[in-house]
């Protein structure tokens, strides 16, 4: 019984895409947010609560890989045996306007952290990331 759960859980295909998914999880917004972007952020920042150089790398990685787990797994679930880059696109585009307009929205709402525009900016980043992050996990499902 307890092979069988691990089967399901750590199946090969959910494996693939949840590496993929880690990749662009975990890299896209450290080389949009450290290299890319950097200043335009500076210029948004109302009160910067960044860690900067000290971050804390072992948490880190591990919410990133518990996102992309997530994600995979819920991709799995939601595609049904569908799996191509269109669905995983609107997948993604979901998870993004959930994540970075939702929440984003509601931290503009309550913190004093970022202006409006910061915010928007940050919401368009996410969106398109975890976009990428479902056409990883599409082309994961689908070998």
């Amino acid at each position: 019984m307890f092979n069988q759960i691990l089967k399901i859980i750590f199946s090969k295909p959910r494996i693939i895409s949840t590496f993929a998914s880690f990749v662009v999880i975990y890299f896209f917004p450290w080389i949009f947010y450290a290299y890319l972007a950097v200043d335009f952020f500076e210029s948004q920042v109302i009160t910067d609560v960044s860690r900067g150089d000290d971050m804390l790398l072992l948490p880190l990685t591990l919410g990133c890989l518990i996102m992309a787990y997530l994600f995979s797994l819920i991709y799995e679930k939601w595609g049904l045996g569908s799996y191509n880059v269109r669905s995983g696109i609107q997948f993604g585009v979901l998870i993004g306007l959930f994540f970075g307009a939702g929440i984003g929205l509601v931290m503009y709402g309550t913190e004093m952290r970022m202006t409006a525009t910061g915010h928007l900016v940050d919401a368009v980043f996410w969106v398109v990331t975890y976009a990428v992050t479902g056409v990883m996990a599409s082309i994961a499902y689908k070998r």
